[in-house]
């Protein structure tokens, strides 16, 4: 089965709606989806609803992408996001005490307000499908292989044209056997890159915001 376990909706900076999300899932043949907007899950029950009303055959993960001390971090499986601006290792054991996991998004990567390194947490995102050459998504490969962590991969997608770009492969029924897969490391990695004009405004913009505080 398939699922793209990175996604933004217009909850948060994503520009598609959780319709037009899960439109675009169904489409691609996804079997799940994890909404994870930044620092919110405003998007969860009309994700549910839709899915719901239009007898869809999708697995919802309700998830968040936490803003850290030190940067971000995804949350899985929860239905509350942990508090902003902890470290990751509080955010992490928030994450277990909230009945989720932790993976760390883009880890390595510039202009993505990666945390720079990898906790340990319970999967490292080693496919970012928003990315020029690959490189950081290599070195995050590399390192949890060496230490042995679960891999997983996210589109990391803003738009519905970028749905599916980024897809962990696993076997699971519902949300609580992602979650126990994904765990275990029982994970697929495939991917294919989002083309750059879906996401060079956001690299530009961020440069600036960190060129104007200082």
């Amino acid at each position: 089965m398939k699922f793209d376990l990175h996604i933004h909706s217009n909850y948060s900076d994503g520009h598609a709606s959780v319709a037009e999300i899960i439109d675009a899932a169904v489409h691609r043949g996804l079997d799940g989806i994890a909404l994870t907007d930044h620092d919110n899950m405003r998007g969860i029950p009309a994700a549910r609803k839709y899915i719901k009303e239009r007898k869809l055959d999708l697995i919802l993960i309700p998830g968040v992408e936490v803003t850290t001390s030190e940067g971000h971090l995804l949350v899985l499986g929860v239905e509350e996001p942990p508090k902003r601006k902890l470290s990751p290792e509080e955010t992490i054991e928030a994450a277990h005490t909230l009945g989720g996991i932790a993976d760390v998004p883009h880890p390595y990567h510039p202009f993505r307000n990666a945390i720079g390194r990898i906790p340990n947490a319970d999967a490292v995102e080693v496919y970012n499908s928003k990315h020029i050459f690959g490189l950081a998504n290599g070195r995050a490969w590399v390192e949890a292989r060496r230490r042995h962590m679960p891999m997983v991969a996210g589109s990391d997608s803003h738009f519905a044209e970028t749905v599916g770009l980024g897809v962990t492969e696993l076997d699971a029924e519902d949300v609580d056997e992602v979650l126990e897969a994904i765990r275990a490391g029982r994970t697929r990695i495939l991917g294919r890159r989002t083309p750059p004009k879906y996401f060079a405004g956001n690299m530009f913009t961020y440069i600036f915001k960190r060129i104007v505080k200082k």
